[in-house]
């Protein structure tokens, strides 16, 4: 599914002339914004929120291109073998930074092969399931998973997920193991939730909302260290007594290596930007995200603090790649 996000400002009256010659090149010719993911999860609703505007600011014409596969890894290697002239870049999540721990042969080096620019949402993530479980609160359901592990089943929106260690992390707990299956997205996903063909999924809260708001799911837990504004009366794992289940999700934009430091600097002025603009931070926030606004070398830092994590979080749940 492509959408086209076309805007063009003129540019280069507030630039020097070496910088106006770059924006003009750039913005000759479509970026591609690779969301690896199909339609209607975290990811690529906060690339659609985001997107517009900084296309606006940049004077360009972006086009948002899902890109699924291999938990994402299709869309990120995509844009890996690309060329690094700000023409096309990455939309993603978290997932990269535990896809090599949990799937063989990932064909690219997330630190290696990508040049990191703004890190953009933080994403809290909820226990939810369908209205027809007999289940009604969280203590109810942590103690018909223990009594009865073969009556329910675990969606995740990819390997790797934070749903998936979270799921992981509840059957260690529980000492118990039920059925997961993962998906090409938190969409897909979600569908098979409401449909009833799989019974609970560790989502992505912004998703989650809609169908909460409308009755259509049961919002159990919260995996985020306090309750949710926009759901205050669901409790936190902690309170569950999951002293050391807080776990949340993100999302970012990466370029392929070698990216120039101009192009670098000019993107993530302008999705920060686009990311805190007020319209678009209220429409996070209804959806319980959290907009960021980071420096390319934060996000740098932060995905190399989670890489070793993510590797011990999936060495202690005992997860195998497959």
């Amino acid at each position: 599914m492509t959408i086209r996000i076309t805007r063009r400002l003129a540019l280069a009256a507030l630039a020097t002339p070496a910088l106006s010659r770059a924006a003009s090149a750039q913005s000759a010719r479509s970026t591609r914004i690779v969301v690896p993911y199909p339609p209607g999860g975290t990811t690529d609703l906060t690339a659609r929120l985001i997107a517009p505007r900084a296309a606006e600011l940049l004077g360009q014409s972006w086009v948002i291109e899902n890109r699924s596969g291999a938990n994402g890894a299709v869309g990120a290697d995509t844009v890996a073998r690309s060329a690094a002239d700000g023409t096309t870049f990455l939309y993603s999540n978290e997932v990269l930074t535990v896809l090599p721990f949990v799937q063989r042969n990932v064909p690219f080096d997330l630190q290696a092969d990508f040049t990191p620019i703004a890190r953009t949402v933080a994403i809290p993530y909820v226990i939810v399931g369908g209205t027809a479980l007999a289940p009604r609160s969280l203590d109810q359901l942590l103690t018909a998973i223990r009594t009865r592990p073969d009556g329910f089943s675990f969606a995740g929106s990819s390997l790797g997920s934070v749903g998936q260690l979270a799921t992981a992390a509840i059957w260690q707990k529980l000492n118990v193991t039920t059925t997961f299956v993962s998906y090409r997205g938190t969409g897909p996903a979600m569908n098979d939730l409401v449909s009833g063909a799989v019974s609970l999924f560790i989502a992505p809260l912004g998703p989650s909302m809609p169908l909460i708001r409308d009755g259509r799911l049961r919002a159990y837990g919260v995996l985020s260290a306090v309750r949710q504004r926009v759901l205050p009366e669901v409790p936190t794992m902690v309170e569950a007594g999951f002293a050391d289940m807080v776990l949340d999700g993100w999302t970012g934009i990466w370029g392929p290596k070698g990216l120039a430091a101009d192009i670098v600097a000019r993107v993530n002025a302008q999705v920060n930007q686009a990311a805190m603009e007020p319209a678009v931070n209220a429409r996070m926030a209804d959806l319980g995200l959290t907009p960021l606004a980071e420096s390319p070398d934060a996000f740098a830092r932060h995905i190399a603090a989670e890489i070793p994590r993510n590797q011990a979080l999936v060495a202690a749940a005992r997860i195998q790649p497959e």
